[in-house]
């Protein structure tokens, strides 16, 4: 009975440390000028490569994002799905100046994160076609770089847009749950040679897409990506299994989070509470890779 009491008292001061502590987080978060809260989670995401827009309430990549210095593998897309990645996936290849080029579109779920990517990459060499999907590509340098132009809708209703001169321009919303299928990605690519956006529309072509879902002007080419990538059997099931894991993350998230409802809020909130959770939310892509927070 004595261990009973003891038991139940411990509980009871845990729970009220727990309540404390709470509020305490909260009138932290309530206390931050708007400006203050973005400066606090800029300098919080900076480390994962991102950096936060409070007009759109997403998190964007930065152009000197670690991620740069990875590149990128068809093996990356093969092992999304493994870290709660459900996402369409659109590659598309070409060969332009003595190198194969490859610009990737993707829309989906990123654990409890709707989002997009599109990005710019090439090998130092070309490649075979039946090779393609087994190398690995680089970056673009800075003087490759060209104009990015992403809009994401979800159902109908634009999530966000941006534009900028970019090797791998991304966003995504954060406590957001979408079936690929939900989101129509509107992507535009503006070179800085026309002949680079005609062999990029020739891999288009190649790629399977016809004349009413992309269109080239010049140096630009615009795309729309309105598909969804097929799966069947096991994968079919491991990745409605995967989206029902992120539904209810994303449910807890907005949970742990109230009573708040702006993003810098609930990020702002989640951090003071679980800065361990925070991690996990931004380590977006990063595949395992343990990355340092600042204090």
């Amino acid at each position: 009975m004595k261990w009973i009491v003891l038991a139940a008292v411990l509980v009871l001061l845990v729970l009220v440390w727990a309540i404390w502590r709470r509020e305490k987080c909260k009138r932290k978060v309530r206390r931050m000028d708007p400006e203050e809260k973005c400066s606090k989670l800029n300098d919080l995401a900076e480390p994962f490569g991102f950096i936060y827009d409070p007009g759109q309430e997403v998190f964007i990549s930065r152009v000197d994002a670690w991620q740069r210095r990875e590149g990128y593998e068809a093996l990356f897309d093969r092992l999304a799905v493994k870290f709660n990645m459900v996402m369409d996936a659109f590659p598309v290849y070409f060969d332009y100046r003595d190198k194969t080029w490859l610009i990737e579109f993707w829309k989906g779920q990123y654990g409890i994160n709707t989002g997009a990517e599109a990005g710019v990459y090439h090998t130092n060499r070309i490649v075979t076609p039946a090779q393609r999907k087994y190398v690995h590509y680089n970056a673009v340098s800075n003087e490759e770089m060209p104009v990015i132009g992403i809009c994401l809708d979800r159902r109908e209703q634009k999530l966000f847009s941006l534009k900028q001169r970019h090797w791998w321009l991304a966003a995504f919303r954060m406590g957001m749950f979408s079936q690929p299928g939900d989101l129509v990605l509107y992507a535009n690519i503006s070179f800085y040679d026309p002949k680079a956006a005609q062999a990029f529309a020739e891999g288009l072509m190649e790629a399977g897409y016809t004349k009413q879902e992309y269109r080239i002007r010049g140096r630009r080419v615009s795309v729309i990506l309105d598909r969804t990538n097929c799966y069947t059997g096991l994968k079919k099931c491991y990745r409605a299994l995967v989206q029902r894991i992120n539904r209810f993350y994303c449910r807890l998230y907005r949970f742990v989070t109230r009573p708040f409802t702006d993003t810098a809020d609930r990020m702002l909130f989640l951090y003071e509470q679980l800065p361990w959770c925070f991690r996990r939310m931004l380590r977006l892509h990063s595949f395992g890779k343990k990355i340092r927070v600042k204090k």
